[in-house]
């Protein structure tokens, strides 16, 4: 039990959050709690202060709010299984943006789960693109946008990577664009991949971070800088593009005449996408 700055008092399981040391013995003071194990360190609130030697770690990490939310594993269904000939392991994230939207976190996923607006939203960008969807098992949806090349970079910007070697058949068709739901996406291209991640702020508002991620070895090539350019410029100009037209999207949702339209064949991930949500809610 520790007795906070702010006067309030709090109990805490007596452990680290890194590998399960215990933190403290006895009574005494202390401004912070550090970990005799490899000093991670916890203000007296309970929030952690400093973990030494972290900042290569590796990999994503998703939290659940849910104490009955099952293993991340069960929750992803096939998707590992799915995406294992890019072998992400072994990919670094090189970039990231973070862009403030006027829109609904879910109006994001549903534009990132078709290829439908490409023609008109992205014409100067990336032109129309040709899609299909895959089955999946698990909290995931899944489209693959078809090409021979990498759609990572413009289309009159040749992508300076090679492809990722081993990519199985499937893979090499294209871009897989997926949706962990409720509110991740990873774009798994030929030679990288890049993530969208989405936080609901209001009901009308959320903040869209986007980031990019390429192999060890494009890395160690000496001009990764200048030919990971192209992938950046690309990858902020088509979000940015997203979320200009998803906020006059969420402006005429909220008008009391609006009701919803029929969906096209190529909205079949947006359909997806509303009943898993429904499911959620329950009855």
């Amino acid at each position: 039990m520790i007795r906070g700055s702010d006067g309030v008092l709090r109990a805490f399981a007596n452990f680290c959050r890194h590998r399960g040391s215990t933190l403290a013995e006895g009574q005494g003071n202390a401004s912070r709690l550090v970990c005799p194990y490899h000093a991670w360190s916890y203000f007296a609130d309970g929030c952690l202060y400093g973990c030494p030697d972290m900042e290569d770690s590796e990999g994503f990490v998703f939290l659940t709010y849910h104490p009955d939310t099952p293993p991340l594993l069960d929750h992803l269904g096939d998707l590992p299984d799915r995406m294992v000939s890019h072998r992400v392991a072994e990919m670094r994230t090189t970039w990231s943006v973070t862009i403030e939207a006027m829109r609904n976190w879910k109006l994001l996923l549903e534009n990132a789960m078709e290829a439908y607006h490409t023609g008109t939203v992205h014409r100067e960008s990336l032109v129309a693109q040709v899609s299909r969807t895959l089955p999946t098992k698990g909290n995931w949806l899944c489209i693959q946008v078809l090409s021979d090349r990498c759609i990572a970079t413009l289309p009159d910007q040749a992508p300076p990577f090679s492809p990722i070697t081993g990519l199985d058949d499937d893979a090499r068709l294209g871009t897989y664009f997926t949706a962990v739901l409720p509110s991740s996406q990873f774009a798994l291209a030929q030679d990288c991949l890049w993530w969208l991640n989405v936080l609901p702020l209001a009901h009308s508002r959320s903040r869209l971070e986007i980031g990019g991620c390429f192999p060890e070895a494009a890395l160690a090539d000496p001009d990764f800088n200048a030919k990971a350019t192209p992938y950046c410029d690309r990858w902020e100009m088509v979000g940015r593009e997203d979320v200009a037209i998803l906020e006059r999207q969420q402006q005429a949702l909220s008008s009391v005449l609006y009701r919803p339209g029929p969906l096209s064949h190529r909205d079949d991930m947006v359909q997806a996408l509303g009943l898993w949500v429904l499911d959620q809610l329950g009855e």
